[in-house]
C-alpha cells in the first residue's frame, strides 16, 4: 500500500488518456485533460454491458475533479454529459438518448502514467418508443496517459 500512495500524482493539465471501461457500456475510454482548471472531457464508446446491455452506446462528458483530502490518493469528479445509445433484440430495437451526471472516483499514478477509475452517472433519457425515463449506469476502467 505504501507503494501505491507514494507513486500518486495530481490531475494532468494536459494530455489524452486511452483505456479501457467495463460496464455500460463495455469499450474504449478516452479523456482529453486540460479543457480548463482541474476538468477534463471523457468519452466512452462500446457495446454491451451489465445494467443495460446495448448494441452500441456512446457518451460524452465534461468532468471537474477535486482532491478529496491530502490524507487519501482518490480523486473525486462530477460532470454533465450525453449518452446514446441502440438497443434490442432481433425484431424490438429501440434509441435511447439522455442527459447524464457522472459521479467518480479515479487513482492517478505517477511511476506509471495510469489511472484507475470507477464511475456511477445517472441517466435521465428518452426513447425512440416514446418511453421517458431515469436509470443508472456504471463504469469501471484504466487508461494511460499519453503525453
Amino acid at each position: 500500500m505504501f507503494i501505491l500512495v507514494s507513486a500518486l500524482t495530481t490531475a494532468p493539465s494536459s494530455g489524452l488518456s486511452l483505456g479501457l471501461v467495463f460496464g455500460d457500456p463495455t469499450g474504449l475510454s478516452l479523456k482529453f485533460w486540460g479543457v480548463g482548471n482541474g476538468a477534463a472531457f471523457q468519452l466512452h464508446t462500446g457495446g454491451g454491458g451489465f445494467v443495460a446491455p446495448a448494441k452500441l452506446a456512446v457518451s460524452g462528458s465534461l468532468l471537474f475533479h477535486a482532491t478529496l483530502t491530502h490524507q487519501t490518493p482518490i480523486v473525486g469528479y462530477i460532470g454533465v454529459g450525453a449518452y446514446m445509445g441502440m438497443y434490442g433484440r432481433r425484431d424490438d430495437n429501440y434509441a435511447l438518448l439522455g442527459m447524464q451526471m457522472p459521479l467518480g472516483l479515479e487513482i492517478l499514478l505517477s511511476d506509471i502514467p495510469l489511472d484507475v477509475f470507477l464511475e456511477i452517472p445517472p441517466i435521465f433519457y428518452f426513447t425512440s418508443g416514446g418511453d421517458v425515463g431515469f436509470g443508472m449506469s456504471m463504469g469501471l476502467g484504466l487508461r494511460f496517459l499519453l503525453r
